[in-house]
């Protein structure tokens, strides 16, 4: 019982801790807006993410934000790494 109340006041300290960062500098990450859809990768992008386990999954399902809306879009280039966040609530 006492692991799990350590856990929960640590994990409050760290949520309160990231949150008082200055507003200034933690809403706006300088990365520009897209303002119309990625064009098509090409055909050795396409290749490459077909030849992999994880990137195979992904051709078809990406989407990237456009304005105010989603776009379906593949992948620019085939990473050699992913990192995978799995969530869930109940």
């Amino acid at each position: 019982m006492k692991q799990r109340k350590l856990t929960a006041i640590t994990s409050a300290g760290l949520l309160l801790l990231a949150s008082c960062g200055d507003p200034d500098t933690t809403e706006s990450d300088g990365s520009p807006t897209l303002q119309q859809a990625p064009p098509p990768p090409s055909p050795e992008v396409l290749a490459a993410l077909k030849g992999q386990a994880f990137g195979s999954k992904l051709l078809g399902r990406t989407k990237y934000l456009v304005g105010e809306g989603y776009v379906a879009a593949d992948l620019q280039k085939a990473p050699r790494y992913y990192l995978l966040n799995f969530s869930a609530s109940w």
